[in-house]
């Protein structure tokens, strides 16, 4: 497979990415006229931890999974026991975490939002994305997307219409995609394995599931800390923020989606050729992120004045603009990312991320106290560009060989 495949294959998965980025600015642009900007402060809240809480469940796939599904793909025997072992833990570690999620939403009484995003586990356990990335059948991801995301926001236009209802929106999107996982997951041929095997494959990814949500994170954390400090107004102004961001991590995503399975198959191949395939893409793709990002920033401003935003969402938006350049320094660490990962150095990068969540902690809480949202600005930067320095240490040696 070529160069010109895999870029093929990113504007393939790019295309229906565009509209799982454009879901949340149409769901963000009618919720929060509707049920206010702290309202839409404790849907980004109740998101994030759901989205940490995936990575838990999934337990890899994204990464150990889509690596070893691709390197045997010819192994058809392998791929469906692999598939089969993956989902038998999804099913006990979606159970459990289920489990413990309502007792301490009991306990603590919180929102309802939290209960209603309940239907995330749901779709955590079925999703089937990380075997149609593992095939390069990034058409079919597609569907998938657009399908789910479109219901998503036909029915939150539906059923929100009052400012209590905010509590419905992460339901309404774990539900949508509930139902289209579950339906391709049922498509997909795997095998029964034993119980007993759960621990073995428990203890062959725990370091780079811990090193992964580590990496999520830091990412994650900067909502918690500012709903901590600064209350669910400000969370929602960071939100806005994240809708840009949000954007950049998903062409990132799609960009990392779309070459990790031809980079690990090449590595098995030549590594030279597969140093040199990373690395072109990866200064093409920096290339990109900062022609967008000046775009953007040149056109936000007049963007903002056809729209009957709030003084709060108009803050957002002026700070939105300190971050644009935030997945710049991201896509820099991909390809030792990428290198780390094929060669097993999970415990290099468990070490990097756990470093990172400790900055993000100390720094988020210092900064966000007493600059606020700025703070948060500074601490991304500082953590980013920690992040790809240590992953360029450590993963240059092997691109060196």
């Amino acid at each position: 497979m070529t160069q010109n495949t895999s870029i093929k294959n990113i504007l393939t998965y790019g295309a229906g990415q565009i509209v799982n980025l454009l879901a949340p600015f149409l769901v963000a642009l009618y919720v929060i006229p509707v049920c206010g900007i702290d309202k839409w402060g404790i849907i980004g809240l109740v998101t994030s931890l759901y989205i940490l809480i995936g990575l838990l469940v999934e337990f890899g796939a994204n990464l150990i999974g889509v690596k070893e599904l691709s390197a045997f793909r010819n192994n058809r025997t392998f791929v469906k026991n692999y598939i089969g072992l993956n989902y038998k833990f999804r099913l006990v570690s979606s159970l459990l975490i289920s489990l413990l999620l309502i007792t301490v939403f009991a306990i603590f009484k919180v929102d309802k939002t939290f209960y209603w995003g309940l239907s995330w586990m749901i779709a955590w356990y079925y999703n089937p994305l990380w075997i149609y990335q593992a095939r390069e059948q990034f058409r079919q991801i597609n569907k998938i997307i657009i399908l789910s995301k479109a219901v998503y926001v036909l029915v939150v236009y539906l059923l929100v219409k009052r400012t209590e209802d905010y509590i419905y929106v992460v339901g309404i999107l774990g539900m949508s995609n509930s139902v289209f996982y579950a339906w391709y997951y049922y498509q997909i041929p795997k095998n029964r394995v034993s119980l007993k095997k759960v621990s073995v494959f428990i203890k062959q990814n725990k370091s780079i599931v811990i090193s992964n949500f580590a990496i999520n994170s830091y990412t994650q954390a900067p909502i918690f800390i500012i709903d901590a400090f600064l209350g669910n107004t400000a969370s929602g102004i960071f939100k806005v923020i994240d809708l840009f961001l949000t954007v950049f991590r998903s062409y990132l995503g799609v960009f990392f989606n779309a070459t990790y399975p031809q980079f690990c198959y090449m590595m098995k191949e030549n590594a030279k050729n597969a140093r040199n395939y990373v690395l072109r893409m990866m200064w093409g793709n920096a290339a990109l992120l900062v022609v967008s990002a000046i775009v953007i920033i040149l056109i936000v401003p007049y963007a903002t004045g056809y729209f009957d935003f709030s003084e709060d969402v108009k803050k957002g938006l002026v700070f939105s603009s300190y971050l644009l350049f935030l997945p710049v320094v991201i896509a820099l660490n991909i390809p030792y990312y990428q290198v780390l990962l094929f060669e097993r150095r999970n415990t290099d990068i468990l070490k990097t991320s756990v470093v990172g969540v400790i900055i993000t902690l100390g720094l988020g809480i210092i900064l966000t106290k007493n600059f606020g949202l700025a703070g948060i600005c500074i601490m991304l930067y500082a953590v980013e560009t920690y992040i790809t320095l240590s992953l360029w240490f450590k993963g240059n040696k092997f691109f060196a060989k």
